[in-house]
């Protein structure tokens, strides 16, 4: 298993990046040469590694929760072990894709891609959301999606771009799935799609 890596706060505030444009949108300013060799890693943003055991710390964040213990519609509790799964998807999802557009992916790459998982919501509930709150079924349903935001790195350490991306489902009838982070999936695919189509321009 790969180590969990969770972005410190220091590392949350220079991964994102300052766009003039919808955090919900891609966008990118990265560049690196053609065939370039990368090392991709994943990290969990404070935020998310928080909402493992917790709600959300702001309240903003807590959606439509009722309780301490409304999990599924407050956005937390999702478990460490759904979030390392989250991670490990995500870092399949962009190597494979990197390796795809012709770099090299390899734990000594020149660069670094480092992925910051911001926000993920779930389609059903989680393990860890189903034994804290004991009323609450698999069967519900409800709209996922997720943001990133990512930074290249050089071998000197310097950043040297920075992208982002979010998209979550409008319509809780498009999912149809058991899924239980179908929607948070999808957004990762085209998240690691995007950004290997575009890292080499």
């Amino acid at each position: 298993m790969r180590r969990l890596f969770i972005a410190t706060a220091a590392i949350a505030l220079t991964s994102a990046p300052a766009f003039a444009v919808s955090k919900n949108k891609f966008a990118e300013d990265m560049a690196v040469p053609a065939g370039a060799s990368i090392n991709v890693e994943v990290v969990l943003s404070k935020d998310m590694a928080h909402r493992a055991d917790n709600l959300p710390e702001k309240l903003s964040d807590r959606g439509r929760a009722r309780g301490l213990r409304d999990g599924f519609s407050g956005n937390g509790y999702y478990g460490m072990k759904d979030l390392e799964m989250l991670r490990e998807d995500m870092m399949d999802e962009m190597s494979h894709d990197l390796s795809k557009a012709g770099y090299s992916v390899t734990e000594n790459g020149a660069y670094t891609l480092r992925v910051t998982i911001d926000d993920a919501r779930p389609n059903r509930p989680t393990f860890r959301q189903l034994s804290v709150q004991p009323n609450l079924s698999f069967k519900s349903v409800g709209r996922g999606g997720a943001r990133l935001t990512a930074e290249l790195i050089d071998g000197s350490g310097a950043v040297v771009g920075t992208s982002q991306y979010g998209w979550y489902e409008h319509s809780i009838d498009s999912f149809s799935g058991t899924s239980t982070w179908g929607d948070a999936k999808r957004s990762f695919s085209r998240f690691a799609s995007k950004t290997a189509k575009t890292l080499g321009n």
